[in-house]
């Protein structure tokens, strides 16, 4: 009998992060950091037919793709349930926001996909989300790609992770929250999602590098020497901004990838706005996020879109800052 099922992830943006990659167990692996968790995000649905041969076919925005995201997270789900290798499976992902981009959508894309698989598998139902957390950072790690997108998405909200890795381990059959840990505070903030229309490159190409490897960590370490300590409320929002410009300038990432060019652009077309609005980078793509300097003012937003439709050749979604995941 074919069994359809879907799922839904927001994505994430990180703003300061650290590089905790050394661990040779992947679920110890990940990033301590500040970010924003999106309602905009991604949705998948997953078609499985046990009347063909196994496999996967993965359909992104209409059109086939030979992403291996969707590949991965099967040959983790099988490890829970065989009866699953015994099917042909058919993703149908359908995103609101570019990938590769600074968006967290593999996180988001992993995450789903779990989801999806293991709500047809024979896995209790009360363990299936606490295994589709931990299958999407292996499978994050297995890639090379975000460091912490799984478990800032694990906390929702404006999020902190507070300790590197997945939100979730096994043990002897049991499925134990850490090693890695976040937590949040929730405001629907509004915020415009500007990039560019061009790919950008892979998050592996920073993280995977020795060089930029660690001149990410001093800088994270920097950012969150300030970020990382106190109540995480409200009341920090204007130094999460104030620390993101930190982040992105002694990184060096503001200055690689022309996003110094992306950054001017948007506050050129924003610029009769500027005394109310931030412009933040998102690491590690060429993208930004426009974002109030009150979370409570809400009137900027549909002008500005029109303003970087108008003015500029860039991609923008308009959002908010919620909990989805």
């Amino acid at each position: 009998m074919v069994v359809t099922s879907s799922s839904r992830s927001g994505a994430h943006v990180t703003l300061a992060f650290t590089v905790h990659s050394d661990s040779d167990e992947p679920l110890e692996q990940g990033s301590y950091g500040v970010g924003l968790c999106l309602e905009a995000g991604l949705s998948t649905s997953c078609r499985s037919d046990p009347s063909t041969s196994m496999g996967v076919t993965v359909i992104i925005n209409g059109n086939p793709s030979d992403d291996e995201l969707q590949r991965e997270v099967l040959l983790e789900c099988i490890k829970f349930d065989q009866e699953l290798s015994k099917m042909h499976h058919t993703f149908d992902v359908q995103s609101q926001l570019p990938f590769s981009q600074g968006f967290g959508l593999s996180a988001a894309g992993a995450l789903s996909a779990a989801r999806c698989l293991l709500a047809m598998s024979s896995l209790p139902v009360i363990e299936q989300d606490s295994a589709a957390w931990m299958i999407a950072h292996l499978v994050e790690r297995k890639l090379s790609g975000g460091l912490g997108d799984i478990t800032a998405l694990h906390a929702g909200g404006v999020a902190r992770r507070t300790n590197p890795g997945s939100p979730y381990r096994i043990n002897e059959e049991n499925f134990l929250p850490g090693p890695g840990k976040s937590e949040s505070w929730e405001s629907p903030i509004p915020v415009l999602a500007v990039w560019r229309k061009t790919k950008s490159r892979h998050t592996s190409e920073y993280i995977d590098s020795e060089e930029w490897s660690s001149k990410i960590r001093s800088a994270g370490v920097q950012s969150m020497e300030s970020l990382g300590k106190g109540e995480w409320n409200q009341s920090r929002w204007s130094q999460i901004i104030h620390e993101s410009d930190n982040f992105a300038e002694t990184s060096g990432l503001l200055d690689d990838a022309d996003r110094r060019e992306l950054l001017n652009e948007v506050k050129w077309a924003l610029r009769s706005f500027e005394p109310r609005l931030s412009v933040l980078l998102c690491m590690l793509g060429e993208s930004v996020v426009v974002v109030p300097k009150d979370i409570e003012d809400e009137g900027w937003l549909e002008y500005a879109e029109i303003l970087i439709h108008r003015l500029t050749d860039l991609g923008c979604l308009s959002t908010r800052v919620g909990r989805i995941s």
